[in-house]
């Protein structure tokens, strides 16, 4: 789904200019967009939240509301088991040479990642145990969390979370700054996880001072329903994804005229009943979709648009799946809501977005991962490849390449 070029024009131009102030500033310009943009003054000694506020966040909780503990440790348990079986499968290569050396690749962790937790409209606890979880089941050493600030402080549950999780360092910053400052004043490896467009943009605009998982924007969900599909689910999936953001986009697509009339109607009755009304009118009004065609242009089009998420309510989902090759998650069968996906079914929610689905993988513990190439060769290996290595060199114009080369031949 397209959005409006001129305010993408904007949001670049702005997170520009506030990257570059970071960039050349540092915490200064860091805290002085944060009271512009978010209205809290924050002191440099306070950003950091200590982990006894943490631990005690989570003590309290436990004792007022051990049913929301008990559901986040079942989250983060979910979430871990997933994560260790993608270790697990990630395998260092090891090759034999005739001359007795090998050469082979090893799976190694970055040294220190930042993730960021979206904390706008609403702060999500499960978006911190999906991104810290996967870095920690991958090693890395040092990890930074930064969620927005807020006047009345952090939320008690993103604290509890933290606890739970063991996460040292965890920042209250938000927005293209707080990415800026991941990137630029913490000197990070790797920035992680979702966020609005300004932050999207940030990460974007990074690249190349560190690496970031993906351009994760507004959230998306196409729904490829038929005749079959239960209204009541299919809208309430759609309203799912309405209620994060006025920029999420939820589509549905149909060869069932019947189908699109009864889930209008319960979209235009659950709207108005809802808590997030605002929210989710703005957000259906500019990206909602309902589209009447066959499956051939439905599955055409969720090839185009590779959507973060990708819901299957037909009567036979497994037939369908072949062709649907470039979306972030695939929800298969209408037991499968997306918002299992959400919290802790397993695989990661964080998804790539705009179209980079095309190309771009779930956040996982391979996010969190390089590949290091390992070279040991023997004095025989070095006399077998020194001929013909020297001979290419050469003709490529390397002259200290070829000598290199011959250096480690047989005299």
């Amino acid at each position: 789904m397209s959005r409006d070029g001129e305010a993408e024009r904007d949001t670049q131009a702005t997170v520009a200019a506030i990257l570059a102030e970071v960039r050349a500033e540092g915490l200064p310009a860091v805290l002085r967009h944060s009271q512009r943009l978010d209205g809290v003054c924050l002191e440099p000694g306070t950003l950091r939240v200590p982990p006894q506020r943490c631990r005690e966040s989570l003590e309290r909780l436990r004792k007022e509301r051990p049913a929301l503990i008990s559901a986040l440790e079942d989250m983060s348990r979910g979430i871990r088991r997933f994560a260790e079986a993608q270790r697990a499968a990630l395998q260092d290569v090891t090759l034999s040479l005739p001359g007795g050396g090998t050469v082979g690749e090893r799976w190694v962790p970055l040294g220190s990642v930042g993730v960021y937790v979206p904390g706008g409209r609403a702060f999500y606890p499960s978006t911190l145990a999906m991104t810290v979880i996967p870095a920690q089941v991958a090693g890395v050493p040092r990890i930074v969390a930064v969620t927005p600030p807020r006047p009345e402080g952090a939320d008690p549950l993103v604290l509890a979370t933290a606890a739970l999780l063991g996460l040292e360092v965890l920042v209250t910053l938000g927005g293209a700054q707080a990415v800026g400052w991941l990137a630029f004043v913490e000197e990070v490896d790797l920035v992680a996880g979702p966020g609005n467009r300004f932050v999207a943009e940030a990460k974007r605009q990074i690249q190349g001072a560190c690496g970031i998982d993906s351009v994760a924007g507004p959230t998306e969900v196409l729904v490829l329903a038929d005749g079959g599909a239960d209204p009541d689910r299919v809208a309430e999936d759609l309203l799912a994804q309405a209620e994060h953001d006025p920029d999420a986009a939820s589509v549905l697509v149909s060869d069932d005229e019947g189908l699109l009339q009864a889930v209008a109607r319960r979209l235009a009755a659950r709207v108005e009943d809802s808590p997030r009304r605002d929210i989710l009118r703005a957000s259906l009004s500019r990206h909602g979709r309902l589209v009447l065609a066959d499956r051939e242009t439905a599955v055409e089009l969720a090839r185009l648009w590779a959507p973060e998420h990708l819901e299957l309510q037909v009567r036979d989902p497994e037939a369908w799946l072949p062709g649907l090759l470039t979306a972030g998650a695939v929800f298969i069968g209408s037991d499968s809501a997306e918002a299992f996906g959400d919290y802790g079914a397993g695989p990661n929610h964080v998804l790539p977005t705009n179209r980079s689905a095309r190309f771009s993988s779930p956040l996982g513990v391979a996010t969190f991962l390089k590949r290091q190439s390992l070279i040991r060769l023997s004095a025989d290996d070095a006399a077998t490849l020194a001929p013909w290595v020297a001979e290419l060199a050469v003709a490529e114009g390397l002259p200290h390449h070829a000598q290199s080369a011959r250096l480690r031949a047989p005299r």
